[in-house]
């Protein structure tokens, strides 16, 4: 059964109500400022990251940024995507006013039970949210709250003329939703009732409403993520293809486990004599004598490093490559709940 708008004069959608509009503006305006805030920490700790090759201390702390992140970009990404999901249904539906209740609350998202004005149908959702907007799954004193969206897939909820909008979906298990069910029939409403509809929104027929062409928020986030991975796929294909193994000539050596070694450049003959950090664990019948790598191409030719060392530009392109990989599997991720939520 599918719903559509009515179009008649009057009759508005839910988008169009009160402050619903600004309500949403504020919801996605909010997602793109964590998304911001979440970029800026990814470009905080890759940043520490590349600066660990001049103070090895940094490149520890830029786990931090990077979590911090990475888990700030997964959570805009979902409430973009939450965001879109919003604006379909209220721009294709209007509001309805039913009686709600709470169902006591379990581990995770809290849950509702709502039922239709005379008590046609009664049904379960579930909050998809984060914890700090769980408060907006409680139903006021009056027991009424307003719905739009459908039953069997989910919708939108709202607290009667408050500006805060909230994501439901249908609970997807039935011994749980009878569970529930029995539940609110078992406290009752005694003195309960909607006493009036939304201005300008007649009882909407309960339904699918209607779809509208979803934004690519998800494919685009899955885009950049994917590049980022390339990136740093080919900076550690370039990194690993771009060394070759010398031998060293140690004149000397110092108490913080650093020395001075001499080598020849295996390309052009050229003497050198640079820092490095021998290995203290060596053979003592090398006596002077030690084995190191030798970038040959790219921004870091000619640098010297040990196995322990690793190449120079190695953690960058490490970090690259989870950033793009953590970030293109929360993005399918998403985008495969959101698919499974919408689907008839």
């Amino acid at each position: 059964m599918v719903a559509k708008r009515n179009e008649g004069p009057g009759h508005r959608s839910a988008f169009d109500q009160g402050e619903t509009a600004a309500s949403w503006y504020a919801y996605r305006r909010r997602a793109w400022v964590w998304l911001g805030v979440g970029c800026g920490l990814t470009g905080a700790g890759l940043a520490l990251v590349a600066l660990g090759s001049v103070a090895p201390f940094l490149e520890d702390l830029a786990v931090y940024p990077l979590l911090l992140g990475v888990t700030a970009v997964v959570v805009a990404l979902g409430a973009l995507a939450i965001a879109s999901a919003m604006r379909r249904t209220l721009r294709s539906g209007t509001w309805t006013a039913c009686l709600a209740s709470a169902p006591p609350p379990g581990l995770w998202s809290p849950r509702l039970v709502l039922r239709t004005p005379g008590g046609m149908r009664e049904w379960v959702v579930v909050a998809v949210c984060v914890q700090q907007r769980f408060p907006l799954a409680v139903p006021p004193p009056s027991g009424v709250m307003w719905w739009c969206g459908d039953p069997d897939r989910g919708g939108v909820v709202a607290h009667p003329n408050a500006p805060a909008l909230l994501w439901v979906r249908a609970v997807r298990m039935p011994g749980l939703a009878r569970r529930d069910l029995r539940r609110a029939a078992a406290a009752g409403r005694p003195g309960r009732g909607v006493s009036a509809q939304p201005k300008g929104s007649p009882p909407a027929p309960l339904g699918v409403v209607t779809r509208v062409r979803r934004r690519a928020v998800l494919r685009w986030g899955v885009a950049v993520c994917a590049l980022v991975f390339a990136f740093g796929a080919y900076g550690l294909g370039e990194v690993d293809g771009s060394s070759k193994r010398i031998d060293l000539t140690v004149i000397g050596e110092h108490s913080d486990g650093s020395c001075t070694v001499r080598w020849e450049d295996p390309w052009t003959g050229e003497k050198h004599v640079g820092p490095f950090r021998c290995d203290q664990d060596r053979d003592p019948l090398l006596g002077l004598r030690d084995s190191g790598f030798v970038v040959s191409s790219g921004p870091h030719r000619g640098e010297l490093y040990s196995a322990e060392e690793g190449a120079p530009g190695r953690a960058r392109a490490d970090a690259l490559m989870v950033a793009g990989g953590v970030g293109g599997a929360a993005c399918l991720l998403v985008g495969c709940v959101r698919r499974y939520q919408l689907a008839v």
